[in-house]
């Protein structure tokens, strides 16, 4: 259990740094570019991931036309929600943008209704809206300092909920490497079309940024590997929680490298976005298969 512990926090402060990348980058480089690297080097750790396995062969497992469709669709949403967590960081507190981020578990209870046709009931409901008003309150529309670009990471949050939504879709016996590798092929494909069709090549400056732009996708990849491998070591309800290290870490890393600390802004809408998860974490641990809570 702590081995697990210790390796879910390794993979949330991965994603935290590959926002402190993505951040730098984006002075001088294009979002796109910036999302294509990330693609591009996120191939490496679900090799791995298969090699560790010794599930490499799975690879050549044939899938139908719909879940082929259905990977199209996460690689489509999971570029949506690079450019758009992207562009977020280029334009808000560092802080701001990754606890905003984390709306993305009411999304993916309220997507589960249609899409899987999930039982939620009242607890879970009531978690919802109260992340929700935190989402609010953080964001603070009408507000002076509200800024258009606060949607940005909610949107993000629900690309990526809707990509971790269909993807239970998958019957049990295909290897989440496997879906992993062939969404990613058309994540490279998907950022690809919308460098070429929106952005701009701009060559790499110095050893520092190739450095980054290396890291970045390094980063991003290993954490998407020690998310599956923790939860493949223990139960999904004990270390869902830590992921809200991530709220810590990206305030410390924001003061540390920005020199931002936006706490007036987080407080109080932090705390109802953390609660309202952390009651959708609890419920789903005690819920019966086909029953609402």
């Amino acid at each position: 259990m702590t081995r697990a512990i210790l390796t879910i926090i390794a993979a949330i402060f991965s994603f935290s740094l590959m926002g402190v990348a993505v951040r730098i980058l984006t002075a001088d480089y294009s979002i796109f570019q910036i999302s294509f690297t990330r693609n591009f080097f996120g191939f490496l750790p679900i090799l791995l991931l298969l090699a560790y396995s010794k599930q490499l062969a799975a690879l050549k497992t044939p899938f139908s036309r719909n879940e082929w469709m259905i990977c199209a669709i996460r690689g489509g949403v999971v570029s949506l929600a690079q450019l758009f967590l992207f562009t977020a960081y280029s334009k808000l507190e560092f802080a701001t943008v990754s606890t905003l981020a984390f709306s993305g578990p009411f999304f993916v209870t309220a997507l589960s209704v249609p899409l899987l046709e999930a039982k939620v009931g009242f607890w879970r409901w009531s978690a919802v809206i109260l992340g929700f008003s935190g989402v609010v309150m953080i964001m603070q529309p009408g507000a002076s300092i509200f800024s258009l670009f606060s949607i940005l990471p909610v949107l993000a949050a629900l690309c990526y909920a809707t990509s971790s939504t269909i993807v239970k879709i998958f019957s049990a016996d295909r290897l989440s490497g496997v879906i992993q590798f062939r969404s990613q092929i058309f994540a490279v494909l998907f950022s690809l079309l919308l460098w070429l069709g929106f952005g701009e090549f701009v060559p790499i400056a110095t050893a520092g940024d190739l450095g980054l732009f290396i890291g970045l996708g390094l980063l991003g990849g290993a954490g998407v590997l020690g998310l599956v491998v923790a939860y493949r070591m223990s139960q999904p309800s004990l270390l869902a929680p830590f992921e809200y290290f991530g709220i810590p870490f990206s305030l410390f890393l924001g003061w540390w490298f920005f020199a931002e600390a936006p706490l007036d802004r987080l407080f109080p809408g932090v705390l109802a976005i953390v609660t309202g998860g952390l009651v959708i974490i609890w419920r789903q641990a005690r819920a019966k298969p086909g029953a609402g809570s």
